[in-house]
């Protein structure tokens, strides 16, 4: 359990690495986020290590009938698992009061999946998310009776703008807010560490999530899905490099960073921020270059003006877009997070960070399946859980 929760064994120490499982055997372990494709990769994660605990998904009615679907498949028995109906960033989480006050009698741990980083969502609904769910788990934090540690899911995109290194401690850094989900995350992340006398918060940041690696259904879309799918629809078979194609691309796989959310749960420290990120961040080109070998297109090493000719003469909209400008700037611009205290955290839980290139061909096999599907196209979303990923 976290280092600071009463009657916790002091974890092993020196880099030495700890087992984590079945550490948490009796407990109520909540997750809000359900069945959004993060938190699926945590449930998972959580019915293989503690198939001794308790795990209750407050899910919104919306999305119940996916949620017993996807569940059902689960290695868990049937009194172990319980689907809470309700609404993550509404007040009381939406629940009754009888059913709120269970939640505040019986919970132990908080996994917060309820966040949204897309950068398409209008303002009033990344507000009404980020913060809302924010506000929801202080709420609840102040009357919960056995509430040890609440992980909360943070993003990359709470630094804006910025390009140079952030350390897990920052969070003002003089960023321009790219999108308003970027600044109502920002604002949650602050609320939080405000109110760490009352909550027993960690927060987890991470660059963007992509699927879990061999898992189904695929994640939402993401502008790294679109990036590569332009790759796959340009009608030349000889395409060049976009701007920029040196910049890195960081990302992670939904599954590793479940894993990161377990080992933060059992090794981490009250207010403590773990940020996690690849060390060696593959560079545009090596990503597009993959993804034209896979699409049997090839890319030209270099972008010069004969280059730009035939962009315009072959694929006018191929990297000139406002939809591929942005996709690009959401996936190889950003800051570079500085992994310290994450990397001593994962050394001990045995877990080492997924290199994009590894696994790179199951998102370009997710990329296809998600355009055969028109699941590639943005659209307009009208209630919260739409935005959450």
């Amino acid at each position: 359990m976290t280092s600071d929760a009463p009657g916790t064994a002091p974890a092993a120490g020196n880099g030495r690495e700890v087992e984590l499982r079945d550490r948490f055997a009796g407990d109520v372990l909540l997750v809000t986020g359900f069945p959004g494709f993060r938190a699926q990769a945590l449930v998972r994660v959580l019915a293989e290590r503690e198939p001794n605990a308790l795990l209750w998904l407050v899910v919104p009615p919306t999305e119940l009938e996916a949620a017993a679907r996807l569940s059902s498949k689960l290695p868990l028995a049937r009194e172990q698992l319980r689907l809470i109906p309700g609404e993550p960033c509404a007040i009381d989480l939406g629940l009754s009061r009888p059913r709120y006050a269970e939640l505040a009698a019986r919970v132990d741990r908080w996994f917060a999946l309820y966040q949204t980083t897309d950068a398409r969502a209008a303002r009033d609904l990344s507000f009404r998310v980020n913060l809302g769910s924010a506000r929801e788990i202080a709420e609840l934090s102040k009357i919960a009776e056995s509430l040890a540690h609440v992980t909360f899911l943070s993003n990359s995109v709470v630094f804006g703008n910025y390009q140079g290194e952030v350390g897990e401690e920052d969070l003002p850094v003089g960023q321009v807010f790219r999108s308003p989900a970027g600044e109502s995350l920002a604002l949650a992340e602050a609320f939080l560490r405000r109110k760490l006398s009352e909550i027993p918060v960690s927060i987890v940041r991470t660059p963007q999530v992509l699927g879990a690696r061999g898992q189904q259904p695929p994640a939402r879309p993401s502008g790294l899905h679109r990036v590569l799918a332009m790759v796959a629809e340009a009608p030349a078979d000889t395409l060049p490099l976009p701007p920029g194609a040196s910049r890195p691309v960081q990302a992670l796989p939904a599954d590793f960073v479940a894993e990161s959310l377990y080992a933060v749960s059992v090794l981490g420290t009250r207010g403590h921020t773990y940020q996690f990120a690849d060390p060696e961040p593959p560079a545009l080109a090596e990503v597009l270059e993959q993804a034209a070998l896979h699409f049997g297109k090839r890319l030209e090493q270099g972008f010069d003006a004969r280059a730009l000719g035939r962009i315009l003469l072959n694929s006018p909209g191929l990297w000139l877009s406002q939809q591929s400008s942005r996709a690009l700037s959401e996936w190889a611009e950003g800051p570079r997070l500085v992994t310290r205290g994450g990397d001593r955290l994962l050394e001990r839980a045995g877990l080492v960070v997924p290199s994009l290139l590894g696994y790179l061909d199951s998102v370009l096999h997710e990329t296809e399946e998600l355009k055969q599907n028109q699941r590639l196209d943005e659209r307009y979303a009208s209630s919260p859980f739409e935005v959450v990923a």
